[in-house]
């Protein structure tokens, strides 16, 4: 004989989801099955009435990306896990913040109105943290850096391997972020360093204030384009072809890259064949289409190498469509922690600029079939 005990209709276990799977047939509930759920459901609701950090750092982080894979990618978790983390802080707010039935995903009214106050939140918790860890002095703070999103998955990863012995195994933290987030992180005392791409005629980079920086590699900005079953371009920027190119696009009217492209094509004799269907504020978003054929893009080489050397990608039009831009590590000036200047002059006095491939490496990486 099973020992249960009667569950009414005012129970909090009978008004549990799935509560009612533990009910005998004489309508007596598993005690033990009853208990597990009772304190499943206890913990459930004690943690969603818990705001945590991570969570409004993840919402910042899919507002900078507006795409989940990336997004989930920067902070170093599973999508699916990201997915949770962002539901869960919907719950705690009650309301969703994430239209997810976009593409790229947008910000719902509530979610608008939570932005501004979550990134000063963050930045006020951060700041708090900082200054009683410095009124104390008993832990010694990580080099925090600030990148774009790709270079921060595709640069950052191989050049602090190189940087290692400068680094003395400090601890590290990166934010990844747009491009004007991650200047602003350096300007506000956010972070240590800030990893950006410049260009001479784009727009100026910390030109202005207390800021010095190194040159840490060339990264070209190239068009690609996906291959066709017989390993030849999808499409071309040829001005006498018929029809014109599905051009993927920066979304962004203030994002870096997106100049730096108006730029290339300011300079072309004649305006390139090219039809906008697609745009995006991330360079990974733009490649993901770019790989499934839907169009031709601008990409920083060092996010699309692999893909070109697998025979994924191959680099499109000649060297008047492409632009090498400058990786710099920038910092502020003034005083600075014993830690913070052994790295930055360990750097300084032995960098190897990391490079993803010099001219005379591009033709290769190309590919026979681009170079036709």
């Amino acid at each position: 004989m099973s020992i249960g005990f009667p569950l009414n209709s005012d129970s909090a276990l009978n008004r549990m989801p799935f509560g009612r799977a533990y009910f005998c047939a004489n309508g007596r509930g598993s005690f033990a099955g009853c208990l597990i759920l009772f304190i499943d459901e206890l913990c459930k609701n004690c943690m969603e009435s818990i705001l945590e950090l991570i969570w409004m750092e993840d919402f910042l982080e899919i507002v900078a990306s507006r795409n989940y894979s990336t997004a989930a990618a920067a902070r170093n978790i599973s999508q699916p896990a990201f997915s949770r983390r962002i539901k869960a802080l919907e719950r705690w707010v009650g309301v969703e913040l994430i239209d997810r039935s976009t593409y790229p995903v947008q910000l719902t009214k509530a979610g608008t109105l939570f932005l501004p106050r979550c990134q000063e939140l963050v930045r006020e918790l951060y700041r708090l943290r900082n200054d009683c860890q410095q009124q104390a002095g008993t832990r010694q703070n990580p080099v925090s850096f600030s990148a774009l999103h790709t270079i921060a998955l595709f640069f950052f990863p191989e050049w602090i391997k190189g940087a290692d012995a400068s680094r003395s195994l400090l601890p590290v933290s990166m934010q990844a972020t747009d491009f004007y987030e991650c200047v602003e992180a350096l300007a506000m005392g956010r972070s240590d360093f800030a990893i950006v791409y410049s260009h001479p005629e784009g727009p100026p980079v910390l030109t202005a204030g207390p800021f010095e920086s190194l040159c840490l590699g060339i990264d070209p900005l190239v068009p690609v384009s996906a291959l066709d079953a017989k390993n030849r371009p999808l499409y071309s920027l040829d001005h006498d072809q018929e029809s014109r190119t599905p051009y993927l696009a920066y979304s962004w009217n203030d994002g870096y890259l997106g100049k730096l492209v108006s730029l290339i094509h300011a300079r072309q004799e004649r305006p390139l064949p090219l039809a906008t269907v697609y745009e995006t504020s991330i360079s990974e978003g733009i490649k993901r289409m770019v790989m499934a054929g839907e169009g031709v893009g601008w990409l920083p080489l060092c996010c699309v190498r692999d893909a070109i050397e697998r025979g994924e990608l191959c680099q499109i039009g000649g060297p008047e469509l492409q632009l090498d831009m400058e990786v710099k590590l920038f910092r502020r000036q003034g005083s600075r922690s014993p830690h913070l200047e052994t790295f930055w002059h360990g750097i300084e006095s032995a960098i190897t600029p990391w490079e993803t491939r010099r001219t005379a490496d591009r033709q290769d990486l190309a590919g026979p079939a681009a170079a036709e």
